[in-house]
């Protein structure tokens, strides 16, 4: 399935069913599985357009544990992580693969040749084959063994990993990886224990997930993926892992959606609707337009709206039907059989448009309708032949049964002719019927199921049952059945006579010759048959290579397409039908030929799964058959292989109607099974024992935290990961549940919640009553309107008409939810209209505070409308919600979570002022049926059960501040520590903070100055600075420019350009940039000085140039070479160390760590402590809050759950917004280059509540139980490098006075025009207990969100990468070249107050860089850890 274009679609038809992944506005998840390919394939060649990259098998490997480190703690699983890899195929599926894999060596042939031929050279090393993420490889074995390794790792050094059942199912396990998860799903499920409400996160790319998710009918069901971006992409590939922006795409929101969808036709239904059938047809539809094992059916393309014309027709259909068509798995092919006529009167009007010759016939049929409307309007009734003959039928009808014996016996008499007439006749049939008061019912069928139009005496229907999709003309609504007069009575003359009345004037009736070519109707009819026939002649022979008018062959293809839809539909289901199934045809059957489905019958014969190396050479092609034991390679190129035919060297790929590449039919020839194994198995023999093992099948692991004795585990890859001497993990074989006599559970479960019911944190937009419509809403879900129907939610304000002082009194001071529907706790603070602000406020001294009104500045009122439009502007067109107007607007401060009282209790903390956001009153939840447990305050628990003996903490004290401890006794109101460190460390961590204090500042330019220096005018460095857009001969846009700097985005580019203020500046490495530039290409900052915002074309800029888009390709292809397009771009509000500083950070690190050993560590017992003395992982970050920190400050890593090793120390040389960027002592498995920053596996992006700064102690705490005190900072942390707002507020307003809270006490005006009294909201002051004279007000928007936050000074919201500590209090020794260790200790071992056993391994750390991080510098050895 298009994957961009289905997930695109869904967005776009339901606009709220993505969310943008924020740290505390996700749910809370029991289970997360990941689709494990997907992220291989991302970690090991994330650009298969550069033919120069490579990279080695440790690089991916590490890059795979720290995307799976980063996912795991982006969701934080509270029960089950179960990662499945790719294991062999169906059938069915190995043609997909097996025409992917055929591509993808095509294209990296032609990737590496089009190189070579432009005289680059490559390096020498082979470059990495994608096709080897296939079972059975040795790449796939490797991965296994270093998977485990990983697991094991972290399981025994991350406490989040500890209290879940990790499952990993390996490449030798048979099945697909997202199906290995749906089987666990499906029989947990009719397990009798199984919670109903388990909370779902799947990860994976395959949009098929989607599908999977819904017919789990699990509703707590989320999908976890990356920020889809559409369009040509900067950086492709070079974007770092903390950068990446994740998405759910909540499944509770799409089932309320498709009940939107599709719950208007309940009232036609003739059976009871049910939304859990109504998404299994939904699934069954989906299938039409492309899936992994099917070619999607012909002109049904996402792209063209084949789904909603697929919508159409189903609910056009199904009131017609007896029921669903999927009938939770198994298809009812009767109803298929429906649904497909009517699609096929869609393919006839795709013929129609594609074959204008039609339209003659359609001139000529209009021209015969004029003469017939002439006539009629001349003589009254005119009838066409056909029409003559109808009436016959109906005059002889009549009148044989005039004289019938018994009334009963006229009733149920009956006439019945085929329903194959034109709309004319139909039309006509309507009109007899009408004037002899005869009853006429459509549709209904005879034993031939031939579709039959009836007619009836009146009073027949009365006594037996009509279909209820009839379309009978019976009594009118209202009339009651007794008082239908009886159709010519015997004794009712009257009657009589106006029946021959009406027959006379039908006998008379003028009929219509037709002309010398006769009926134009039949004659358009059969022109139309033909031309089809001739066009499907064409489709079949040229695609498929079978003859249309072959029986045989059409109802062969015919058959196994629509028994490969219930293969799929079993396989979604149930599971594998047939190992062995599989379509053998390219190219699917026209929709008008899926004829006689409805007497189709299915048996599928289960078999067995291919072994790994027959999946092998089932879909790998000869170029990659390096991949392949070397017993078998030869069947691939020798002359004399029997199974040659099977790996052609060129081949067609054919677009077939689709828009990219990738999507092309690769036209390569089907496995025959027989002959392959029949090859295969003369040389069997000749495998090795390893490949023997590689080639059998093997059982899931599933690995447990083990507390008792730690034991070793050796290194998966010894001289590069060392062994783990603590490790508290073991495994065990892991099988799925089974039946045993249990059954499937098909839709819901009982006892699950839905709607407002779900459980906390997955929306629904039953919290809020709404109405909603289907039609063209232009929404922007990504970055562009769309141009298809989108589902609109209208809100019913249940505020409306209320008094604004009501909603004041009923709101201020209580919580409330807003950024609905994804629901998040705020206070509300106060309330707004037009006019006035509500708040709380002591009128008088020492009086409790009431909720007063005051009036908005004359700034306030106009931000007021602006603030209340964004608002409804956003809903509207991002989210696809008409609020309708905004009168009232309620401000909130959101709950920023649980911080921790200094007796160890735990309470509910909100953000301060200036996180404070506006919400519309209308959008607002007052309350929800489920807490959220993560936010549940709670009582101090006792010392003993927090800090239980041997627990790892960190000592707060003045003297040892930030050390390492473990709590050797605690007592009911004490506890007592022993603490482990090195004496020179407090001096160590002066020395770091000196290389940044005297590091040479580089010099910076105006952007003046810089114009001057390069003899050129400002204009142009302006423009060739940003982005310069050349237009080519054929229309294309082409960035000429440096892109250094990001006006609009707010960005820079670290060590090349900065802002002063409203000025750019520029550094001395940009302005020999900009100096090579000009010298190299002259007339481009030529054509960039001249003024004007139109784009330049390259023949003006080019001007003496032969062939100036030659030209243009030429610049790009020097920019690359200049590495400009690598450049990441920063926000303005980020600072950074430059390299070369880095490096010297890093080498003093070396030097200390390598003049270290055990030996030197002291000891120390400290007693009688109270608890603030001390910090525990678990609650850094409820007590972090609000540290500061600057370059070069010494930190050490204080949570026990992430990326970075408990306890590791480093120095901080980069600071976000949100987080900073920290190089570590020694390499950890997570660790990164922080964009080429520094030595690979050292850096990481971290939260600022993650570390202590021991440079600058902020939350000292006193050792004496009886005065327990401790230093907290209280003002927030908000770097802020950049430039202040351009437009300063006037001397003494806020800028955004409006929105300010009323200092204490109030005073009431008298006038709000006159300005008197002592404050208005910001217009003559605030109180200090709300905001700080003279400071400014930045109003940034948020991404994602509804609201807009006013900060003071605070720096924009940006990207947070959040990896918690890990491991490590083992300690041992280290080597100034790095290596990976478990980290710098620090801990003591419960005996004798000995540090543990040491993490010991040798090896060579290899050049080059993690994918997500571009290239690394140097070598490191991965010796063991020494002691903080």
């Amino acid at each position: 399935m298009g994957i961009p274009k289905f997930f695109r679609y869904i967005s776009e038809r339901y606009p709220l069913t993505s969310q943008l992944i924020q740290e505390n506005k996700i749910p809370e998840f029991d289970n997360l599985y990941i689709d494990f390919n997907g992220i291989i394939h991302n970690c090991s060649h994330p650009n298969d357009e550069n033919a120069h990259f490579r990279i080695t098998e440790e690089q991916i490997f590490t890059s795979i544990f720290a995307y799976v480190d980063h996912l795991f703690g982006k969701i934080k699983p509270k029960k089950l992580f179960f990662m499945a890899v790719d294991g062999v195929a169906p059938r069915a599926k190995m043609n997909q693969q097996r025409s992917r894999r055929f591509r993808t060596a095509k294209e990296a042939k032609e990737v590496r040749e089009k190189a070579e031929r432009k005289g680059e050279k490559l390096p020498e090393s082979k470059a990495f084959d994608s096709n080897c993420i296939t079972p059975g490889t040795p790449f796939m074995a490797r991965l296994s063994e270093q998977l485990r390794y990983f697991v094991n790792k972290k399981i025994s050094e991350d406490s989040n990993w500890r209290n879940v059942t990790v499952v990993l199912s390996g490449h030798e396990v048979p099945g697909e990886g997202e199906h290995k998860i749906m089987e666990y799903i499906r029989l947990s499920r009719a397990q009798p224990d199984y919670d109903p409400n388990v909370r779902h996160c799947l990860y994976g790319l395959d949009a098929d997930l989607i599908m999977l998710g819904l017919l789990s009918h699990d509703p707590h069901f989320c999908l976890l993926r990356e920020e889809v971006k559409f369009g040509p992409q900067r950086n492709k590939g070079k974007q770092s892992l903390e950068n990446i922006n994740f998405y759910l795409l909540h499944l509770t929101l799409m089932r309320e959606y498709l009940d939107l969808e599709f719950h208007d036709i309940e009232p036609m239904l003739p059976f009871a609707y049910n939304l859990e059938h109504v998404i299994d047809d939904f699934i069954l539809l989906a299938v039409f337009v492309g899936n992994d094992f099917l070619p999607n059916l012909p002109d049904l393309h996402i792209h063209e709206n084949g789904l909603e014309r697929l919508f159409d027709v189903y609910k056009q259909a199904l009131p017609s039907l007896d029921g669903y068509i999927n009938e939770s798995g198994s298809i009812n092919t009767k109803r298929l059989q429906v649904i497909l006529d009517k699609m096929a009167d869609w393919e006839r009007e795709i013929f129609e448009k594609e074959y204008a010759d039609m339209n003659w016939y359609k001139g000529k049929q209009a021209k015969h309708v004029n003469e017939m409307e002439a006539a009629r309007k001349r003589s009254k009734l005119v009838l066409t032949k056909p029409q003559r003959e109808i009436f016959e039928q109906v005059r002889n009808f009549v009148l044989d049964h005039r004289n019938s014996s018994s009334a009963a016996h006229l009733r149920r008499s009956r006439l019945t002719m085929p329903n194959m007439f034109s709309a004319r006749e139909r039309k006509f049939i309507n009109s007899l019927a009408d004037d002899l008061h005869l009853t006429l019912t459509w549709d209904e069928y005879d034993e031939q199921d031939q579709n039959l139009v009836t007619w009836r005496f009146p009073g027949e229907l009365d006594e037996t049952q009509v279909p209820e999709n009839g379309n009978g003309k019976g009594p009118k609504e209202g009339e009651d059945e007794d008082d239908e007069e009886e159709w010519e009575d015997e004794d009712d003359e009257e009657s009589r006579a106006a029946v021959d009345r009406v027959l006379k004037k039908y006998e008379k009736a003028k009929v219509m010759e037709d002309d010398k070519e006769g009926d134009f109707d039949a004659r358009y009819e059969l022109s139309i048959h033909e031309k089809m026939d001739e066009w499907k002649r064409g489709y079949y022979k040229g695609k498929l290579e079978i003859d249309y008018d072959n029986p045989e062959e059409m109802g062969d293809l015919i058959y196994r397409y629509v028994e490969g839809m219930q293969w799929v539909m079993h396989y979604y289901y149930s599971g594998v039908a047939s190992w062995s199934w599989f379509y053998n045809y390219h190219y699917a059957p026209r929709i008008s030929d899926l004829k006689g489905v409805d007497l189709m019958e299915f048996k599928f014969e289960l078999g067995k799964p291919f072994r790994p190396f027959e999946q092998l050479m089932g879909v790998l092609p000869a170029a990659s058959q390096d991949l392949i034991p070397s017993a078998y390679r030869d069947l691939m190129y020798d002359v004399n292989s029997p199974i040659l035919d099977f790996y052609p060297i060129e081949f067609e790929q054919d677009l077939n109607g689709k828009k990219q590449e990738w999507e092309a039919v690769v036209k390569i020839p089907f496995i025959d099974e027989h002959r392959l194994l029949t090859a295969m198995r003369s040389r069997e023999h000749r495998l090795t024992e390893e490949e023997k093992r590689r080639n059998s099948f093997g059982t899931s692991t599933k690995f447990i935290f083990n507390p008792g004795e730690p034991t070793l585990y050796s290194s998966s890859l010894p001289g590069f990961f060392p062994d783990l001497h603590r490790c508290q993990c073991t495994m065990e074989p892991f099988d799925l549940p089974t039946l045993d006599g249990l059954h499937l559970i098909e839709g819901l479960c009982d006892g699950v919640f839905l709607g407002a019911e779900a459980l906390a944190g997955f929306p629904s937009l039953q919290t809020l009553p709404h109405t909603a419509t289907l039609g063209f809403h232009g929404v922007n879900v990504h970055g562009s309107e769309s141009r298809n129907k989108s589902m609109v939610v209208h809100i019913q304000n249940v505020h409306e008409n209320r008094k604004v002082q009501d909603i004041a009194n009923e709101m201020v001071g209580r919580r409330t939810f807003v950024n609905w529907p994804f629901l998040q706790e705020g206070m509300v603070v106060a309330v707004s209209d037009s006019l006035f602000k509500y708040e709380k406020a002591s009128i008088i001294s020492g009086d409790p505070p009431k909720v007063v009104q005051n009036p908005h500045s004359p700034h306030g009122v106009g931000y007021w409308k602006m603030k209340s439009e964004k608002i409804e502007q956003y809903y509207s067109k991002r989210c696809g919600v008409i609020t309708g107007g905004i009168d009232v607007l309620v401000h909130v401060r959101p709950l920023k979570g649980l911080k921790r009282l200094d007796n160890g209790a735990l309470v509910k903390d909100y953000e301060d002022q200036d996180k404070e956001l506006e919400q519309a009153v209308q959008m607002t939840v007052a309350e929800v049926s489920s807490e959220d447990p993560r936010f549940a305050e709670k009582e101090a628990p006792p010392l003993s059960e927090e800090f239980p003996e041997e627990s790892k903490v960190f000592f707060l004290g003045e003297h040892a501040y930030g050390v390492a401890a473990q709590v050797s006794a605690t007592t009911k109101e004490t506890l007592s520590i022993i603490l482990a460190f090195f004496p020179s460390e407090a001096t160590e961590n002066a020395k770091f903070k000196e290389i940044v204090t005297h590091r040479a500042a580089g010099q910076y330019f105006p952007s003046f100055k810089t114009a001057e220096m390069l003899g050129i005018n400002g204009m142009a460095v302006a423009k060739i600075t940003s982005s310069f857009m050349v237009i080519t001969s054929e229309g294309r846009k082409e960035n000429l420019g440096l892109s250094l700097k990001f006006d609009a985005k707010g960005l820079k580019v670290i060590d090349y350009s900065r802002k002063d203020g409203r000025h750019w500046e520029f550094s001395e490495k940009a302005v020999s940039l900009l100096r090579e530039y000009k010298e190299k290409y002259p007339e481009v900052l030529q054509a960039a000085s001249y003024s004007g915002d139109a784009m330049a074309r390259a023949s003006e800029v080019f001007r003496n140039v032969n062939d100036p888009d030659k030209k243009v390709k030429e610049v790009k292809a020097w920019l690359a070479s200049k590495g400009v397009r690598a450049l990441e771009p920063v926000s303005l509000f980020c600072d950074q160390l430059r390299k070369d500083t880095v490096k010297e950070i890093e080498e003093l690190a070396d030097k200390y760590t390598a003049n270290k050993s055990p030996n030197a560590i002291k000891k120390a017992i400290v007693k009688g402590i109270p608890r603030q003395a001390v910090l525990k992982p678990a609650h850094a970050a409820y007590r972090l809050q609000n540290q500061h920190f600057a370059l070069g400050d010494r930190v050490i890593m204080v949570q026990d759950s992430g990326g970075v090793p408990l306890s590791v120390k480093g120095v901080v040389i980069g600071l976000n917004a949100k987080s900073m960027d920290v190089v570590w002592d020694v390499p950890f498995l997570s660790g990164t280059t922080l964009n080429d920053r520094c030595t690979q596996y050292r850096g990481s992006t971290v939260e600022f509540t993650s570390c202590l700064n021991l440079t600058n102690p902020q939350f000292v705490a006193s050792t004496n139980p009886k005065a327990p005190t401790q230093q907290k900072p209280t003002s927030p942390f908000n770097p802020r490098f950049g430039p202040r707002p351009e437009i300063q507020p006037r001397p003494g307003q806020q800028a955004a006075s409006g929105f300010r809270p009323a200092p204490q006490p109030v005073h009431i005006m008298t006038n709000p025009n006159r300005g008197r009294g002592t404050f208005a909201n910001g217009r003559n002051g605030h109180s200090k207990s709300y905001a700080n004279a003279g400071s400014t007000s930045n109003i940034s928007d948020q991404p994602d969100s509804p609201t807009r936050q006013i900060n003071n000074g605070a720096a924009p919201n940006g990207n947070t990468y959040r990896p918690r500590g890990r491991g490590g209090f083992n300690q041992g020794y280290g080597a100034p070249n790095g290596g990976f260790q478990n980290g710098r200790g620090g801990f003591p071992s419960s005996r004798g107050g000995r540090g543990g056993p040491v993490d010991r391994g040798r090896g060579i750390l290899p050049r080059g860089g993690s994918p997500f991080r571009g290239r690394g510098r140097g070598r490191g050895q991965f010796n063991t850890a020494v002691p903080s």
